[in-house]
């Protein structure tokens, strides 16, 4: 009895995507999701003809942090992603495509126009309340109203042989806003005071907002 012949199979098809050998399929893995979005946020930024020092100018990221989010380098939060997408002109979801991809990119967002409101509405709108915005350092801790030390009772800003201290919240804040870079003190996990640094700033979350 005569044995069964073989057929090489030379392309395989799985549904809608080609069959690709191994070492081609751990190559796209070895990406990083941080890479990934790096390097669509510097097309995004070359695409809007900034650079690094303008980009920083134009929004509240620090040039040495941007440089870290494009080299795949900084561990972004979702409010860090979101801001980022703000000021790139995009939405967020812009900043998870494929560097390289066609997308339209607008470096400057498109304002609807404002439709007319009827008196009645426009006495009882309440107006939108304006966010506090605060230094946010590379780990994603925040300035926030907690950081007062319990036996001083003040917030401590500013380098270790130039700190002040302050009794509320927004004189600290305050003080904040006149440094370059904003520098501050906060309890680690430990429980030791230390000193961070600001590489961008944004809207004081809501949880110690409404407290402030």
């Amino acid at each position: 009895m005569s044995r069964p012949t073989r057929t090489k199979i030379t392309n395989v098809t799985i549904g809608a995507w080609p069959f690709r050998s191994q070492s081609a399929i751990l190559g796209i893995m070895k990406t990083s999701l941080r890479k990934q979005v790096g390097l669509r946020a510097k097309e995004l930024r070359l695409a809007a003809g900034m650079s690094q020092e303008a980009f920083a100018a134009h929004s509240d990221f620090a040039r040495s942090y941007m440089s870290r989010i494009e080299r795949g380098g900084a561990n972004l939060s979702l409010d860090a992603i979101e801001q980022l997408a703000a000021a790139l002109g995009v939405e967020a979801a812009a900043l998870f495509v494929e560097a390289g991809s066609s997308l339209p990119i607008s470096s400057v967002p498109s304002i609807s126009p404002i439709s007319p409101i009827a008196p009645a509405t426009l006495s009882s709108a309440a107006p939108a309340a304006t966010p506090i915005m605060v230094p946010f350092s590379d780990d994603g801790s925040y300035f926030h109203p907690g950081l007062m030390r319990p036996n001083a009772k003040t917030y401590r800003v500013g380098n270790k042989e130039a700190s002040k201290y302050f009794p509320t919240f927004d004189k600290a804040l305050e003080h904040l806003n006149s440094m370059k870079p904003a520098r501050w003190w906060r309890p680690n996990a430990k429980g030791n005071w230390c000193l961070v640094t600001a590489v961008r700033w944004g809207p004081l979350p809501d949880v110690h907002a409404a407290g402030s």
